[in-house]
């Protein structure tokens, strides 16, 4: 068996595919990672996929036409990020290949994206459908990152809190060294980039410097608020739960004052998790939503004091390394390369 692990991700954002090349033979070793984008319209084919709630890729030519983009983008960036590290395929344990979610939830869920066929055409070993593999063993097939967030940060006498923020924002509260609870606690960038998308032909809000030029439309925040009011922890949240939220109404606000608005909510339910966790001192924050500087001075200002994760693995790519860790743990199915 290699030493080495891949771990591939594309999130519910949907905007890249990042991958990793890491090890766990004595402690945790970050040795490479590469980006590739995915294809101009993905993200729009992918978004209308979720709204319309597509369950099985045989409702839906155009989410067959992803999975083939996925598939390619795949083993396309596995073979790049091997040969840029010079490490031999035999030194390759597994991948670790989260797919794309399009359905999720507590009993099923659905990612497009072949194993089978990675596997075949890398000749490496493949673990994926980690959601459906949790779901079967007793979790809720969300979040998947928590035991990867226990590997690296849970210590003796020290309470500690991790968000990830993506499509969904998630948080793993830390107690010593245990996960005393992980749960998806909020939008995270969906309804952002959705309405970046729709106002400003944009994927995402550049700094928050959209949101920044707007003012929180009170009413909106607080039917947000309301309407996600009984949504108990833990627990693990569909995209398409906060796109049922959108209606005629989010037309009538300002584009930059409902950026602000979505802002405001994304933050709102981070620290609602926060202060449900008993307001740990030490808070470590990673995924797309670290680059919204507007959105996490929110965040700051009530917290305090926060980090990323650059100090130990860059935010990025923690997702990647986690599924990594997942194939490494052999916590989903394994989809042999021979």
């Amino acid at each position: 068996m290699g030493n080495y692990f891949i771990g591939i991700m594309t999130g519910t954002s949907a905007d890249s595919l990042d991958g990793c090349l890491v090890s766990f033979e004595k402690n945790f070793k970050f040795v490479e990672s590469i980006t590739t984008e995915l294809e101009g319209n993905y993200k729009s084919r992918y978004e209308d996929a979720i709204r319309a709630g597509y369950k099985k890729t045989s409702e839906s030519k155009d989410l067959l036409l992803l999975e083939k983009s996925l598939n390619e983008k795949t083993i396309q960036l596995i073979k790049e990020l091997i040969k840029k590290t010079k490490i031999d395929f035999s030194e390759i344990s597994s991948i670790g290949f989260s797919g794309q979610t399009v359905f999720h939830t507590n009993k099923m869920s659905f990612q497009i994206g072949d194993p089978k066929l990675i596997a075949r055409e890398t000749n490496i070993d493949v673990y994926s459908d980690f959601r459906n593999y949790d779901i079967k063993n007793g979790g809720l097939g969300a979040p998947l990152i928590p035991v990867f967030h226990k590997y690296i940060y849970s210590e003796k006498n020290s309470n500690k809190l991790v968000f990830n923020i993506g499509g969904i924002a998630n948080g793993t509260y830390l107690q010593n060294e245990k996960v005393s609870l992980a749960s998806d606690v909020g939008p995270g960038n969906c309804l952002i980039d959705y309405f970046m998308k729709k106002n400003f032909g944009q994927p995402f809000d550049n700094l928050g410097k959209e949101a920044m030029k707007g003012e929180i439309d009170t009413n909106l925040l607080q039917r947000l608020l309301s309407e996600c009011a009984d949504m108990k922890y833990p627990r693990a949240d569909d995209k398409k739960v906060y796109y049922n939220l959108i209606d005629n109404s989010f037309d009538k606000v300002d584009p930059n004052s409902l950026l602000r608005t979505l802002t405001e909510f994304t933050a709102t339910k981070i620290i609602e998790f926060y202060k449900f966790c008993k307001k740990p001192n030490d808070v470590i924050f990673h995924g797309g939503g670290t680059k919204n500087l507007f959105l996490m001075n929110i965040i700051k200002n009530e917290i305090g004091k926060v980090r990323t994760t650059d100090g130990e693995i860059p935010s990025k790519y923690v997702e990647a390394a986690a599924f990594a860790y997942l194939a490494y743990l052999e916590k989903g199915e394994l989809y042999l390369s021979k």
